[in-house]
């Protein structure tokens, strides 16, 4: 009999890496010999995040009508056309559980559950709140175990968290595995738990998988791709120092987000690139998928943790650099070659890790 596996993540968040991350998981675990459901909880900070509907803002704008107009008019379609499309992913691609609203609906006929990948210990995902579900404190079989897989967060929802209390939910589970070593190494030291370094879900499936799934081109463009997600994402300085590099170069500038709302849409925009810029884990993930020319940007937020501790793996850590920094690159490509050995042996190594979870 085939051991039933739950995945608990944020399948849930309208977002690109949190979906794919979810389905390369899913699909791993599936080739590896499992019965495999995605745990479908629906935990209600993510749930308000993503909403079309946002009737706390509806509400602000019964005293401010400006707002209440840009909110009516263009963030609420975008919403609801992103929602839609979302929803049709999860549908088409998904295997889920039936609804779990809180800890005590959680699925009993369960083998073995895994937490991760994605930030599912950084307590900004859940509004600054710590949701005790995603540390394992839930009713389960005594004869079913939970494990982590490639888990992410920040060092700052650690200092929140605390050490005793971290301490006492990683008792929860009879193995941990984290996507950054620096994580990594926070949590043995705050709590002497011993645990490892996985790839995230998406860097396990072969670009043949993704190169399928991705939209037909969405422009005809010769451009480079933009995605930042850190606070300075709108400063006029990143601007036209992406600019300049771009001009150089012969291309348009877009931002993902401009052409891509859907995962899939994602993904075909990075794989039609011919350059990317970004600040975001996902992005530098998939335009190492695509064997992409690209530049992860440092941030001052502790965020670009999640992409340096990656390129350093891999052995291109000098594709980050400093946005001062980016006008004067020259166009040097990645030795792929090189970065494929590299991933190869990390990639064998996080799919024996699960392949022996059922053991």
């Amino acid at each position: 009999m085939k051991t039933k596996v739950g995945i608990i993540t944020f399948h849930r968040a309208n977002n690109y890496g949190a979906a794919l991350q979810c389905y390369a998981l899913q699909e791993t675990l599936t080739s590896l010999g499992y019965d495999v459901v995605v745990i479908d909880y629906r935990q209600p900070y993510v749930e308000m995040a993503y909403k079309p509907i946002r009737w706390d803002i509806v509400r602000m704008g019964l005293t401010r009508p400006r707002l209440l107009g840009g909110y009516l008019i263009k963030v609420l379609p975008e919403r609801w056309n992103r929602a839609q499309k979302y929803n049709r992913f999860r549908h088409r691609y998904f295997r889920c559980s039936t609804r779990v609203n809180n800890a005590g609906e959680m699925p009993q006929d369960i083998d073995l559950y895994i937490i991760g990948s994605d930030q599912m210990w950084s307590l900004h995902c859940t509004g600054g709140k710590l949701d005790e579900l995603y540390f394992g404190d839930f009713p389960h079989c005594s004869n079913s175990k939970i494990c982590g897989y490639a888990i992410s967060s920040n060092l700052r929802s650690f200092d929140e968290i605390g050490r005793n209390t971290l301490s006492e939910y990683v008792q929860n589970f009879s193995l941990l595995s984290f996507r950054e070593k620096t994580i990594c190494d926070k949590v043995e030291e705050m709590t002497g738990a011993c645990s490892r370094v996985d790839l995230d879900p998406t860097l396990l499936l072969d670009q043949k998988v993704w190169e399928k799934m991705a939209d037909k081109p969405l422009t005809t463009k010769k451009y480079v791709l933009t995605y930042f997600v850190h606070d300075d994402a709108n400063d006029e300085y990143l601007k036209s120092q992406v600019k300049i590099f771009s001009l150089k170069r012969g291309c348009e500038v877009i931002n993902v987000f401009d052409i891509a709302v859907s995962p899939t849409e994602f993904l075909s925009a990075i794989k039609n690139a011919t350059y990317i810029i970004a600040s975001s884990f996902h992005a530098t993930v998939f335009s190492i998928l695509f064997k992409k020319q690209f530049y992860s940007i440092k941030t001052d937020d502790g965020k670009d943790i999640r992409y340096i501790n990656l390129l350093d793996e891999l052995g291109v850590l000098n594709r980050v650099i400093d946005i001062s920094k980016l006008a004067i690159q020259e166009s040097n490509e990645i030795d792929y070659g090189k970065v494929q050995k590299r991933l190869e042996i990390l990639r064998k190594e996080s799919i024996a890790y699960l392949r022996n979870l059922k053991q």
